[in-house]
């Protein structure tokens, strides 16, 4: 049976390869007088997939960028991608024609097709859904910054704060929860789903990335069936579960307008305007609200942990950024209010967006029409990457670029010198937001979040590299927690320290496991649904051997291989500047703990999250 499955789904796989080759073939047809535009030549059928590593792709992409151009393209299997490295050539192509470059390519790992369904509005195509749902962010947006995101950020800055007081070691942890705490405000006026919204992100991130679900690479095989097919069956319940998870959400934040105690949030102003948006199937407003909190909850950590690898290696400018803190801010950490008098800090976030991107690829456009541009034929249903990598290298743009040197921003004499410096540097239309008309509406919170995140952490902590192993960084250290005592070893802390936890540590053989390693070591391999018995098939892990980078690569690039690129956690001191700053931080969370700032977090699919139900997380 087993020899059967696999002959058929060659067959398929060599069916669905010719086909693609021949469509291409037909599709790509050069129009007189304009010529093809350069790339790699690749091999049949399969294209350059074989010359495209999985881990640090952007940089082989970057690198191919040098050889062939500002504007290249690459054949992956059938399907051709454009890489765009410059900065002008993005605002050119997919600014100034955003009406034909605008849309977003089918992600098949998906069970609803993402670019009709208005569930995703980032990867929504540019239709009605889209037009609705983006006047939607724009409001809610508006409504976030002239509240000053409600003070969020700062009230979850001080849980952070102790948290990373009292086990440092999980400092991918405290930065992602915090992220995870204040958009699940920001959403929906509480922070007690914040574990909840990780896991959809997590979750999602798989389904998204062209390296994570089987379903991206290998199409086809979401027309097969859930039973031979397990990868659709757990893409399907993780469907499913988002949407019970979001109906639960804004169905709890409808009892509390009607009780007259709902805290300012997204939610809130849907619910109270719910006909001004022309919404069109019953929960749109909901999917609206909770993809804004995914969006966060998915990226804006990352540069958070970028700060912390960068001042490892660069450490010359922590003194710089804690003289300014100290100078403006004093005994507090910094508040919104300071923005103005924080040019350096907001340089560090700055500098820390580019050169660690944390979307390096940049997010896909797709071209609905043919087109061409200086002289190069460009065919429709190319995928357009704009690849921020290599934008954010420009050498003429940014000098000695592979450095991270937030003076760049600062000091009159480099290109990127902006005044007044009482609002430049400033992360708001850096490119890393996207381009035209799918420039992303979330980007004043993710300047608030990483401002006082970043801030906070700078203004309490010092950061250097672990003395005893300076050679370069590996995966965060092991915590041993007991799962029958986690109320009295955490302060409301989340469950599972990172998204996509297994991939972060892959490599590490932990010695005792974690909490979130014994939660999780209950689930199935992704594609799977939970077993019901021991009757089911049982799918285990093989040990992952230890991997460590080789000598000659900047240990600097040990990222995540999803869309979303991350440092992967790695040993560093983290200690306090000063005892009295340190007392400091925990009178502040104290004082909020006493006035119920700070809840704990709670499960939504029963015991073990859902593991024997229908609903619940996966494995990730």
């Amino acid at each position: 049976m087993a020899l059967l499955t696999l002959l058929f789904v060659g067959t398929l796989v060599g069916v669905y390869a010719v086909w693609k080759y021949i469509e291409a073939s037909r599709r790509h047809r050069i129009p007189t007088g304009l010529k093809t535009l350069p790339g790699p030549k690749g091999y049949p059928i399969i294209g350059s997939i074989p010359d495209v590593p999985e881990k640090n792709a952007f940089v082989k992409f970057a690198d191919w960028s040098k050889e062939y151009g500002p504007i290249y393209q690459v054949n992956l299997a059938g399907h051709n991608h454009v890489w765009i490295s410059s900065d002008q050539v993005a605002k050119d192509l997919l600014a100034k024609k955003g009406a034909i470059y605008s849309d977003r390519p089918h992600i098949p790992a998906l069970i609803d097709d993402n670019r009709t369904s208005a569930q995703y509005l980032p990867l929504l195509s540019k239709n009605d859904g889209w037009a609705r749902q983006r006047k939607f962010a724009n409001a809610i947006m508006r409504d976030s910054e002239k509240a000053l995101f409600h003070r969020y950020p700062e009230v979850e800055a001080k849980r952070m704060l102790v948290e990373l007081l009292d086990e440092p070691d999980r400092y991918n942890h405290a930065l992602e929860s915090f992220i995870s705490r204040v958009t699940c405000r920001l959403a929906w006026g509480h922070s007690d789903a914040s574990d909840e919204l990780k896991q959809r992100a997590r979750e999602l991130l798989i389904g998204v990335s062209p390296t994570g679900a089987l379903g991206n690479k290998l199409p086809f095989l979401m027309s097969l069936p859930d039973w031979l097919f397990p990868a659709k069956a757990w893409e399907r319940r993780r469907a499913a579960t988002e949407r019970r998870f979001f109906e639960i959400m804004q169905s709890e934040v409808e009892a509390d307008v009607r009780d007259k105690k709902a805290a300012p949030s997204w939610m809130k102003l849907f619910l109270e305007n719910r006909t001004k948006w022309g919404f069109k199937y019953e929960l749109e407003g909901a999917y609206a609200v909770g993809m804004h909190g995914i969006a966060g909850a998915l990226t804006i950590a990352a540069p958070m942990q970028t700060f912390c690898l960068a001042m490892c290696f660069y450490p010359q400018f922590l003194p710089m950024l804690q003289e300014e803190l100290d100078r403006v801010c004093g005994d507090r950490p910094p508040v919104s209010e300071d923005r103005p008098n924080l040019p350096f800090l907001r340089a560090v976030v700055r500098e820390c967006l580019r050169w660690r991107p944390p979307v390096p690829t940049g997010i896909p456009h797709m071209l609905t029409q043919d087109d061409e541009y200086n002289g190069y034929h460009i065919p429709k249903g190319s995928v357009m990457h704009p690849l921020e990598w290599a934008i954010a290298r420009d050498p003429t743009m940014f000098p000695d670029p592979e450095a991270f040197n937030p003076s760049r921003w600062v000091e009159p004499g480099y290109p990127t010198y902006q005044e007044p410096l009482t609002q430049y540097p400033t992360i708001i239309n850096c490119s890393q937001f996207g381009y035209g008309r799918r420039t992303c509406q979330g980007q004043t919170v993710a300047d608030e979040d990483l401002f006082i995140g970043i801030g906070s952490i700078a203004w309490l902590f010092d950061i250097s590299r672990t003395a005893k192993d300076t050679s370069s960084p590996t995966s965060e250290p092991d915590v041993v927690v007991d799962p029958e005592n986690v109320e009295h070893q955490t302060i409301f802390l989340n469950e599972k320290a990172t998204i996509s936890s297994e991939e972060l540590n892959a490599g590490v053989e932990p010695v005792e496991p974690r909490l979130e390693d014994i939660i999780l070591s209950k689930y199935n391999y992704p594609g799977s649904f939970p077993t019901t018995g021991e009757d089911q098939p049982q799918f285990i892990e093989k040990p992952k051997a230890e991997t460590k980078l080789p000598e000659t690569i900047d240990p600097t690039l040990d990222f995540s291989t999803l869309l979303i690129a991350k440092p992967l956690p790695f040993k560093f001191d983290l200690l306090p500047r000063a005892g009295e700053r340190a007392a400091k931080a925990r009178s502040l969370f104290n004082e909020g703990l006493e006035k119920g700032d700070y809840t704990g977090s709670r499960k939504f699919w029963g015991e073990n999250q859902g593991i024997h139900s229908p609903l619940g997380w996966g494995k990730v």
